[in-house]
């Protein structure tokens, strides 16, 4: 054999060793580009990275062996349950040779139709089967990063950059998380948005002179039987999978698509972040006809501005205001007391309604401190020009001293539930 032959040979061998681990045997993901492409098929590609935690400290303790042993006990898992469950289908590589982080991709083929769920699914058996695995592993504390993402195949951008793209948006979620239920939490969450699985359910707000309905508060539920179902822990997760804005969005989307059959004259307030009111959706002529063929228009529609979010610009947020005011939207200030909701947010604002957070109104009748700051609040009220609805009105005795204290409007079960119909008339 000629040393021209023997150095193309070295080269081919050291080529082949920078595109597959000698460890593992899995090949590196850059290696794999063609058969990735028909992975895809034009639609989109699930992309699954795992990495196990603090193997650099595990090395330094029971020295390269150990740590290759669980290297290839981790590639084992992948393959097994790949060949097990999903024929083989699947494509287990490692972000790079001689590192300690794996993908797997899955094809469009297993992907198709509800294609995030599909994710989770395929995403959960190979954490199982991983966790399991590395269980055996009693005198090594090891645990799992994982993270998921949907590449959708896009003719403008070159398929290689894309790959390499989402495997860093993949790999960077799985490292910024604290755990993979948070991980597996958000693709839930994703997939509820992905679907539209958000309704509204509407709660009166009433006089308490005589009981007139001043309007209806839209409140969000996710899917219904499920831990989503509750706003505060579909809000709770959007904020960990920073997702709000969007979550925000599609809730004040199904609030004004509910309320075809709103009665004529009645208010319809709607919770929203200061952030998605920054967006052009609601001040633009599209969506000001969208209202309309919802039986709506900028004067039946109020924004309560909630204590999720602070605002960090007030004067560029007052102009914004300002713009929604001359539609003839209004604002009101929700759950003041708790959270961002403060005093100065209500002076810069310039609300219509102020809505006293149910903690300080549950229990009034028999305590003097919450007396005292609710006839604080009407106070101000009063000087700012807005009025004052009392949130959380449950019993009979604290509707009496609401009442008491010069409050006109009021808010809670003692008048209503929240429901997806709209009440006419309230009777106590």
């Amino acid at each position: 054999m000629s040393a021209g032959s023997d150095s193309k040979n070295t080269e081919f061998l050291n080529l082949k060793a920078s595109l597959c681990d000698t460890v593992t045997r899995l090949p590196s993901y850059a290696g794999c580009f063609r058969q990735l492409r028909k992975m895809a098929a034009d639609g989109t590609l699930g992309v699954v990275f795992f990495q196990i935690s603090d193997l650099e400290n595990i090395e330094s303790v029971v020295g390269f062996e150990g740590y290759e042993a669980i290297l290839k006990r981790v590639a084992f898992c992948l393959q097994d349950v790949n060949n097990r469950k999903f024929g083989g289908q699947l494509l287990v590589t490692q972000r790079n040779v001689f590192d300690d982080q794996f993908l797997v991709f899955i094809p469009h083929e297993i992907l198709s139709g509800d294609s995030s769920r599909t994710l989770q699914t395929v995403s959960q058996e190979l954490f199982d089967s991983l966790q399991l695995g590395l269980s055996s592993y009693d005198d090594i504390e090891t645990s799992i990063r994982m993270g998921f993402s949907l590449l959708r195949y896009n003719t403008f951008l070159r398929f290689e950059r894309l790959v390499h793209r989402t495997v860093n948006k993949t790999a960077l979620a799985a490292q910024r998380e604290k755990t993979t239920e948070q991980v597996l939490r958000g693709l839930e969450l994703t997939r509820i948005l992905d679907a539209e699985n958000i309704s509204s359910v509407y709660q009166p707000i009433v006089s308490l002179e005589d009981f007139t309905i001043l309007g209806f508060e839209a409140l969000a539920r996710g899917p219904v039987g499920t831990p989503y179902e509750r706003p505060d822990t579909l809000f709770s997760l959007a904020r960990e999978a920073r997702l709000s804005n969007r979550l925000d969005m599609l809730c004040k989307q199904r609030a004004v698509m509910g309320a075809c059959d709103k009665p004529e004259g009645t208010k319809l307030f709607i919770n929203t972040l200061p952030t998605t009111l920054e967006a052009p959706d609601f001040l633009e002529d599209t969506g000001l006809e969208w209202l309309r063929k919802n039986n709506l228009s900028p004067s039946d529609i109020v924004w309560e501005l909630n204590e999720r979010q602070n605002i960090k610009n007030y004067k560029a947020f007052g102009r914004v205001m300002e713009r929604y005011r001359s539609f003839g939207y209004q604002v009101a200030i929700d759950d003041l007391g708790t959270g961002y909701s403060s005093i100065q947010t209500t002076t810069q604002v310039k609300p219509a309604y102020i809505k006293a957070d149910r903690s300080l109104v549950t229990g009034i009748g028999s305590n003097l401190l919450k007396r005292e700051l609710i006839s604080s609040l009407q106070v101000l009220a009063k000087t700012l020009g807005a009025i004052l609805i009392a949130e959380g009105i449950e019993m009979q005795e604290d509707l009496e001293v609401i009442r008491s204290l010069g409050l006109k409007y009021g808010q809670g079960y003692l008048f209503g539930r929240p429901v997806p119909d709209f009440a006419t008339k309230i009777d106590l």
